[in-house]
C-alpha cells in the first residue's frame, strides 16, 4: 500500500510589473518543478496564460468575478484530482478583489481535500497607520470561521497563501488546529521575501503553507529560484510535499 503523496505551491506573483523581465524564470520555475497543486496571489491574465500553457495538466477556477484572474486563483493537477465546488468568500481583506479563494478537490475514490489561499492585507494600509490595529488578525479570524463552516469533519484543508506577517495570524490559525509546514517538521522557517533583485528590502517570513486534518507535510522548502539574475517575482515560492492520510493505493 502506497499513500497518496502530492506537491503543493504557494507562490505570489507580483501582478503585472517587470512581468516580461520575469517570464521566462517563472516559465523554468513551472517547468522544473512538477507541481500538483499551485496557489497563486497577485495573479494576472498574463500568468494564467503562461501557467496553462506551460502545465497543461493543470486547470484553475473559470469565474467571471475578475478576482480570480487578478487577485488570486488555485491551479490543481487533472491527472490527479477533480474539480468538485469552489467559492470566494470575503473575509475582510482591505483590497477590493481579494477573496479567501477555494476550491473542493476529489481524488476519484470519493475522498475530498479542500485547498484555500488568501493575500492578507499589507502593514502600510490606511487602516493600519490612522487606526494603530492589526488587520490581519480579524482577517485570519474570518479566514479560520469560513473554513470551519467550509470544511467537512476529518476532511483534509491546505490553507496558504500571502499573509504579510509572521505572528498574529499564525496564532490565530493555530488556535483553530492549523499547522504550518515548517513548524510541524521542525524546520526553522526561512525568509520569502524579497528576492533580490527585484525588491531589496529587509527579509521577512509572509508567505506561509497551513494544513489541518489528515493530511501532513513530508518536505518543505522556500525555494531561491532564478534565470540569470531575475527571479520570477518579488516573493520566494514554497514548495511543500503532502500526504492524505486518509487514503491509500495499492
Amino acid at each position: 500500500m502506497h499513500p497518496f503523496t502530492f506537491l503543493a505551491c504557494t507562490y505570489n506573483l507580483l501582478g503585472t510589473f517587470y512581468w516580461e523581465d520575469r517570464r521566462r524564470p517563472l516559465e523554468r520555475f513551472l517547468e522544473l518543478n512538477h507541481l500538483d497543486v499551485l496557489c497563486i496571489q497577485e495573479l494576472s491574465l498574463d500568468a494564467c496564460e503562461l501557467i496553462g500553457d506551460t502545465l497543461p495538466s493543470m486547470e484553475r477556477v473559470d469565474d467571471p468575478f475578475p478576482g480570480w484572474t487578478e487577485e488570486g486563483n488555485i491551479f490543481w493537477n487533472t491527472d490527479l484530482f477533480e474539480l468538485v465546488d469552489y467559492g470566494a468568500q470575503d473575509i475582510g481583506i482591505l483590497e477590493e478583489k481579494r477573496r479567501l479563494f477555494w476550491v473542493r478537490l476529489s481524488r476519484g475514490s470519493g475522498n475530498t481535500l479542500v485547498v484555500a489561499t488568501a493575500h492578507f492585507s499589507w502593514t502600510g494600509n490606511v487602516r493600519e497607520i490612522t487606526e494603530r490595529i492589526n488587520v490581519r488578525v480579524e482577517q485570519a479570524e474570518a479566514a479560520a470561521a469560513s473554513l470551519d463552516d467550509l470544511v467537512r469533519p476529518d476532511e483534509p484543508v491546505l490553507f496558504m497563501g500571502d499573509f504579510n506577517d509572521s505572528i498574529h495570524p499564525l496564532r490565530v490559525l493555530r488556535i483553530a488546529g492549523f499547522d504550518d509546514s515548517f513548524m510541524a517538521l521542525g524546520r526553522v522557517p526561512a525568509a520569502t521575501y524579497p528576492a533580490l533583485p527585484i525588491a531589496q528590502q529587509p527579509p521577512e517570513l509572509l508567505d506561509w503553507m497551513m494544513h489541518r486534518g489528515p493530511i501532513r507535510p513530508t518536505l518543505t522548502s522556500v525555494v531561491d529560484f532564478h534565470v540569470g539574475f531575475v527571479p520570477p517575482s518579488d516573493h520566494k515560492p514554497i514548495l511543500t510535499s503532502y500526504v492524505l492520510e486518509d487514503e491509500s493505493d495499492s
